[in-house]
Order: C-alpha cells, then structure tokens, then sequence
C-alpha cells in the first residue's frame, strides 16, 4: 500500500527539484524554451483581438507544440538526473503523443471557459432580480461546481505526462494507481496558471488596442510569470510520477 506524501513535503520537493536542476531545464530544449516565450503573448491574444479564426491560429499551435518539446525534455531531464541530454529538432513518437494529450487537456478547459462564460448570464435571468449578493454567491458556487472537478482531473491525469515523456504510454489508471500525492497542491497551482494566463492575456489585449505602456509593462511580467509557474508545474508532475516509481520499485523489492 502506497504511503502518501505531505502536501507540504511534495511542494517542497518540486521547488527543490525545480531550483536544483533550473540551468540544465533551460539548456534541454533552449531552442524550444525560446519558440514558447516569444509564442505566448500572441497566443493569449487570439480570443481577445478576434484571431481565432484566422491564420494566426497557427501560432498558437506552434506554442503549444514548443510547450511539448519543452515539457518532454524537462520531464526526462528530472526523471534522468540530468542524464537524458539535448532534445534534437524532431519531435519523436512520445513527444507526439504528449503533444496530442496536451492539446486534449488544452481543448477541454477552452471548452470549459467558453460553457462557464454563459453561466452568469444564465444565473441573473434564473434569480429573477434577487440581489447582488444572492448573484455572486449563486454564481460563486456553480463556478466552483463546474471548475473542481476540471482541475481535479486535470491535476489527477497530468501526473501521466512524465509517463508518457519516459516511454511513450499513457498508462493513465496505473500512474493514477500509483501516485503517492494529493491532487490540490497542482490543482491549486493549475488553478492560479489559469488564473494569471487570462490576466496576462487581458492587459496585452489592453495594451495592445489602447497603447497604454502600463498594461503592456504588466503583461510581460504575467509572462514571465506564466512562464515561471509553467516550470514549476512541469516540475511538480515529474516529482509526482518519480515519487510513484520509486514507490513501486521499493514495494517489489
């Protein structure tokens, strides 16, 4: 039977991870790192300037491919202690894969957003002029109805992604089986990457139509923050599925 880790100690682990193997992650796929940051700004303008159907579209796929390169090659850095060397050009079998579970992960929340952006409207009409606070406590709990079990899945079926990095299965009920940590502290760290994702998008879309420097200013520092907590996200799956190997590992011996 799998002993769980303390939330308090499995965060301490993935920043500990994270800070001790910080220079090797940007040298594993600097190429890639670079695509994804430069990427990034443009991506989370698509929504707010109308891009979507347009030809931009293809930037955010190349992000999201540049977000896979980078994931794999993290991934596979931590899991190796440092042994996995330099991701080349090609996307392999693996990374293919994670590609396409990143973009179903991705496709799916997209989907969320876009069902939960009716919800308050749908709740205004439904209350039939009840008060500001009933409407913000009514609309409070059907978005944490809505959004928990998203993340909880979302938090529970990442801990696959170092596993598809490694050997190129998904394995999900297993690595699900496995797993010796609690799925808040990613759901929360998940949670605050979307959370931040959309301000950032929201101020560059600010800064762009209305040139205001500020919101510009403030919109490459939610990059760097995104890209920070990109990192520490990617950090904390490997650390999830690691700790789960080395459960099962010590369980057979």
């Amino acid at each position: 039977m799998s002993t769980k880790l303390k939330a308090s100690r499995y965060l301490a682990l993935s920043a500990a991870t994270l800070k001790q193997r910080a220079g090797d992650l940007f040298r594993a796929a600097p190429w890639a790192f670079g695509v994804f940051v430069l990427t990034l700004p443009l991506t989370l303008l698509l929504p707010h300037l109308s891009l979507v159907a347009t030809g931009f579209l293809l930037v955010g796929v190349i992000n999201v491919l540049a977000l896979a390169r980078i994931s794999v090659a993290w991934h596979r850095d931590i899991l190796s202690d440092g042994r996995s060397g330099r991701a080349g050009w090609r996307l392999d079998r693996a990374e293919w894969k994670y590609f396409a579970l990143l973009a179903l992960f991705i496709a799916v929340v997209l989907a969320v957003v876009y069902a939960t952006s009716r919800v308050p409207i749908l709740i205004y009409f439904s209350l039939n002029r009840g008060g500001d606070t009933v409407f913000f406590i009514s609309l409070f709990l059907a978005l944490a109805a809505i959004w928990g079990p998203v993340l909880y899945l979302a938090a529970t079926f990442a801990q696959s992604l170092p596993r598809v990095a490694v050997s190129g299965t998904y394995e999900f009920l297993r690595v699900r089986r496995a797993s010796r940590v609690s799925a808040w502290p990613l759901m929360s760290m998940l949670f605050l990457l979307a959370v931040f994702l959309a301000f950032t998008g929201g101020y560059l879309s600010v800064g762009v139509s209305k040139m205001s420097a500020t919101a510009i200013a403030l919109g490459i520092l939610g990059i760097l923050v995104c890209t920070a907590q990109v990192m520490m996200t990617t950090a904390m799956c490997a650390v999830a599925y690691r700790e789960s190997t080395v459960n099962v590992a010590s369980a057979g011996s």
